[in-house]
């Protein structure tokens, strides 16, 4: 077995400590930085990846510096016109949502993109506390939030109907803003997380294509 395909397996064994070591006895900074990265140390990566000059660990970097939404870095690594083309800026575009139409793989590319939640649309539900999380994706979240709000405008208003109005205030203010008011800001949390879960492959199916490069072909 050949000291890469050594590195190789053991990579695709999750040993990434070993596959260090052995990258490191070879001397190969794209593999040390392959197994950086499934320790899960991408910003290590990257700084190990700018001493290799060959295009493949150019590309594995600009994959690592997307990931991290680096964009000022991103297109200062693109400047290399030996190792990317065209269709590589435009893929960079299109992971930080800029489209341009007259072009096939833009396009393409756009036509991707998950459909996802609007946070408006979520705090606007959210009026009827807890609403708004069902829409974004946490009924069992939005379900609790109402029973809590049922509970805190219960006791404000037996409060008041017993004239304790001390007791109002104080359901008020430690029960309705936490379970209310709060629940509008878990709300925004909650779309964005689920926006976030929604655009995960797009996003990796980029970078998939930008690290393999001419292994992929332009998008009809």
């Amino acid at each position: 077995m050949s000291d890469t395909l050594l590195v190789i397996n053991l990579l695709s064994l999750g040993d990434w400590w070993g596959a260090y070591l052995e990258s490191k006895r070879i001397g190969s900074d794209y593999y040390m930085a392959k197994s950086l990265i499934l320790k899960g140390d991408t910003s290590e990566a990257i700084i190990l990846l700018s001493e290799d000059t060959t295009c493949k660990a150019k590309r594995l970097r600009l994959s690592l510096v997307l990931s991290k939404f680096l964009m000022e870095s991103a297109y200062d690594i693109l400047k290399d016109s030996t190792c990317f083309t065209e269709d590589d800026k435009t893929l960079t575009d299109a992971y930080f949502l800029n489209f341009n139409e007259d072009d096939p793989l833009s396009d393409s590319l756009r036509k991707r993109l998950p459909k996802l939640l609007n946070p408006s649309t979520a705090l606007i539900l959210n009026i009827i506390p807890g609403l708004g999380m069902v829409y974004s994706g946490k009924p069992w979240n939005g379900i609790k939030t109402v029973l809590a709000n049922i509970i805190g405008i219960g006791g404000i208003v037996y409060s008041i109907k017993k004239k304790h109005y001390v007791d109002a205030g104080i359901w008020y203010f430690f029960w309705e803003n936490r379970f209310y008011f709060g629940s509008f800001q878990n709300t925004l949390e909650y779309v964005w997380e689920e926006n976030r879960r929604r655009l995960r492959p797009y996003f990796e199916y980029i970078r998939m294509r930008i690290e393999k490069g001419g292994l992929y072909v332009r998008d009809r």
